[in-house]
């Protein structure tokens, strides 16, 4: 038996809804590292303006002094705020099944009311197969683009988000964030520390320890979050000297290797260096100045912020001249930063 064609827009509807809603962005592998950390704190991204607007601190404004006696008192007037404002943008991913593809997989359909046909079980079988295929491809590859995109610096397209690179730069000395112009607005500069020296000895804890205590006097609080590429990585832990005591008494197993999977086991004040497979692929992507997998951010996540909308899964309904199942995913999201200071780019030579 067929199935209509209104029956299988729900169906397909259905599935991928309740597929993507129980798997939801923040609930991702460790594949994504730097999605999977801004999501722990990701917080609804309400309607009504084009931009995300953060009230910033440019300058205390003061204006102390010692005084005695009937000295002059001198007053001032304070200009300590600044507005940032980042635009969301929307990103949609959206894919399509001919209704030859189905039929070609045992399932064909028909137009109709909904109710006027019902499928057979082997037609449910391979509708359910097939809807397994198409939904998985799908979550994987939205996420990719969206991990991809949170690491780029906004410039791949005019309607997407600034990126890792955008807002803490390997040159913060330039460009606009959140409107404000970095060669004017010290203020509003990320730390950076690029080409060091990883071959002479003590280079990477001399670099490491300033752009640490930089972000810290910054941010009031310590970075959290530690993400580098695997030439960092590597460099980094050939810079440690691993002492190892053996037990003549007892059987050895011996392994160099450190960490698991995107947890490399290596640590900067107590803080994990996470590895981001996602630095090859964009160096690839993008091929910058300062290689990703180079790299390491200190990051302190009260000083960026992800914000979205929620997933909205959609089925629209065909084209009069295509015969085919639409489905289609939108998400309206920003990312921004509170405080460029508080955050440092490290990069080794």
């Amino acid at each position: 038996m067929p199935i209509s064609a209104p029956d299988l827009a729900a169906l397909g509807m259905s599935s991928l809804d309740d597929y993507m809603r129980n798997t939801p962005v923040d609930q991702i592998g460790t594949a994504h590292p730097l999605l999977r950390k801004l999501t722990e704190k990701k917080k609804n991204l309400l309607g009504g303006k084009q931009n995300l607007v953060i009230q910033i601190r440019k300058a205390y404004g003061s204006n102390f002094s010692w005084t005695y006696g009937e000295a002059t008192v001198n007053f001032n007037t304070r200009d300590t705020l600044a507005q940032a404002a980042f635009p969301w943008r929307r990103c949609v991913d959206a894919f399509r099944i001919s209704h030859d593809t189905l039929f070609g997989n045992g399932i064909k359909v028909v137009e109709g009311e909904r109710g006027s046909v019902k499928m057979s079980q082997h037609e449910a079988v391979q509708l359910t197969n097939l809807l397994s295929e198409q939904r998985e491809a799908f979550k994987l590859g939205f996420l990719e683009k969206l991990d991809l995109e949170l690491h780029r610096d906004g410039t791949s397209s005019t309607d997407a988000i600034t990126g890792l690179d955008g807002l803490i730069a390997t040159a913060p000395a330039t460009g606009i964030v959140g409107g404000l112009d970095r060669a004017t607005a010290t203020y509003w500069r990320n730390n950076a520390s690029l080409a060091i020296a990883s071959g002479t000895a003590g280079a990477m804890k001399t670099a490491m320890e300033l752009q640490w205590r930089k972000c810290t006097r910054a941010g009031q609080s310590a970075p959290d979050f530690i993400l580098a590429g695997s030439a960092f990585v590597d460099a980094y832990a050939a810079s440690i000297t691993i002492t190892q005591n053996a037990n003549a008494g007892t059987v050895k197993t011996v392994d160099i290797g450190t960490g698991k999977g995107t947890e490399t086991g290596l640590f900067f004040k107590g803080v994990p260096i996470v590895w981001d497979p996602t630095f090859e692929a964009l160096d690839a992507l993008d091929s910058p100045t300062v290689p990703w997998e180079k790299r390491c951010y200190f990051l302190n996540t009260r000083h960026l912020e992800l914000r979205d909308d929620g997933m909205d899964i959609v089925t629209p309904v065909r084209p009069h001249n295509v015969l085919a199942l639409f489905h289609m995913i939108s998400l309206r999201t920003v990312l921004a930063i509170k405080q460029s200071n508080a955050h440092a780019v490290l990069a080794i030579a």
